[in-house]
């Protein structure tokens, strides 16, 4: 037989998918799989706007000699198996988010792909953050034809990737003066105490916030403002149990971040402007590890154990509040009494369930008005922020006392607030 082109491609095509997947009684045989499922299952379905559509349809590896007809059907069965075999926690797509049509396909005569199955997101307001969920549909039946399914490839499952804008809490005031009396620009900058007298003991947790810098600064400890930008720290009321985040520690380059506390310190790398991360502190009883968006950046050993009353944003000391205020954006604040996995950080880089295990406090600080920050955990009320009833230390000597910072608190709501999950 004459080796073509055609031919070649096909049999380079079975070659790679037997490689993958196939029994060696399969080898060279044609089959049929679910189109973009020879390396992974699991497909990226984007939704920004519903309704949203994507179409799925069935691949054969050789044209087909006679009509063959492909049966789908959505199998939600698929998704427990999935998980249990790769220990993942993906969840059915509630039936109210999506529908589905052309459920019956044919791949015609001298054709190698079928006509398509109309997959929908018609609402995303069944879908609970920080959960990611699957739209499975499996090849059910062929009819015509001599072809049979590849087992691997006989079910896609959809994972829904929503695009999803949010009001974010800004802290640098860009309206005010940097500095003069009282000046503005870090006057957000306070703390929030929660329930001192019984503080909450935690041997293990992670602790999180996204945050986005809109310029790093230049400069020396004697300039004003200075490079190092304050972010946050989560503490007690003595400061002596905390973990806490700042950018440009002097002689630092100006885009590094700095974890500071009760483990010592350690930086992390090459942050860019205008960008959003995920920054992840996360606490096993032994080592403390940094994590950018899931990813592994720095890392120290020693034992702590967190007493969590005080949430610090910015920087409180008196007059250092302009100098190392934080410029730029913060979003997705949380407390948990666990050490998370890098897979759980990387789901909820979005957002989080507020009733996930372990998730003592959580403020979205997407409220986008007013002045009150609100607790999403289990938790409740108990955990609120109302920033007209916030401390600061304004004479920098280790003695907090009570402020009203509303006329500071200002959001930010435009397109560099996306995040597809």
């Amino acid at each position: 037989m004459k080796l073509t082109a055609k031919t070649y491609r096909g049999s380079m095509v079975i070659l790679l998918l037997c490689v993958i997947s196939c029994k060696k009684s399969d080898f060279g045989k044609p089959v049929i799989l679910i189109t973009g499922t020879e390396v992974n299952p699991v497909v990226k379905f984007a939704v920004e706007n519903t309704p949203a559509e994507f179409l799925v349809t069935a691949t054969a590896t050789y044209k087909a000699e006679e009509d063959m007809n492909v049966s789908f059907a959505v199998d939600t069965a698929a998704v427990a198996s999935y998980n249990k075999e790769h220990n993942t926690t993906y969840y059915v797509a509630p039936a109210a988010a999506f529908e589905v049509s052309g459920l019956s396909t044919v791949i015609s005569t001298g054709s190698s792909t079928s006509t398509p199955v109309s997959v929908k997101i018609i609402s995303t307001s069944p879908l609970i953050d920080g959960r990611s969920y699957l739209i499975p549909l499996s090849i059910t039946g062929i009819a015509g034809g001599r072809m049979k399914v590849l087992e691997s490839s006989r079910t896609i499952f959809l994972r829904i990737a929503r695009i999803l804008s949010f009001p974010a809490l800004s802290l640098n005031n860009a309206t005010g003066p940097t500095t003069g009396t009282p000046g503005t620009r870090g006057r957000i900058n306070a703390t929030a105490l929660f329930d001192t007298a019984h503080p909450v003991m935690l041997a293990n947790f992670t602790v999180e916030i996204k945050n986005l810098v809109y310029a790093f600064r230049g400069g020396d400890g004697n300039t004003n403002p200075q490079p190092i930008q304050t972010l946050i720290s989560w503490t007690n009321v003595a400061e002596n149990t905390s973990i806490g985040l700042r950018y440009a520690e002097l002689g630092n380059p100006n885009n590094s971040l700095q974890l500071i506390g009760a483990l010592g310190g350690a930086f992390a790398y090459g942050f860019n402007p205008m960008q959003w991360y995920m920054i992840s502190i996360v606490y096993d009883g032994h080592k403390g590890v940094m994590y950018v968006d899931g990813n592994k950046a720095a890392e120290l050993t020693g034992n702590m154990v967190m007493q969590f009353c005080r949430l610090n944003i910015g920087q409180n000391w008196g007059g250092y509040d302009t100098k190392q205020y934080f410029n730029g954006r913060i979003s997705e604040c949380r407390v948990w009494s666990r050490a998370l996995t890098p897979g759980e950080i990387k789901l909820n880089l979005c957002g989080a369930d507020p009733n996930a295990n372990g998730l003592l406090a959580y403020w979205k600080l997407n409220e986008g008005s007013g002045s009150i920050f609100h607790n999403s955990s289990a938790e409740g009320s108990k955990y609120d922020m109302d920033w007209t009833k916030v401390y600061w230390d304004n004479a920098g000597s280790g003695v907090l006392v009570q402020a009203n910072k509303s006329q500071y608190v200002t959001w930010a709501n435009d397109n560099l607030n996306k995040c597809s999950q």
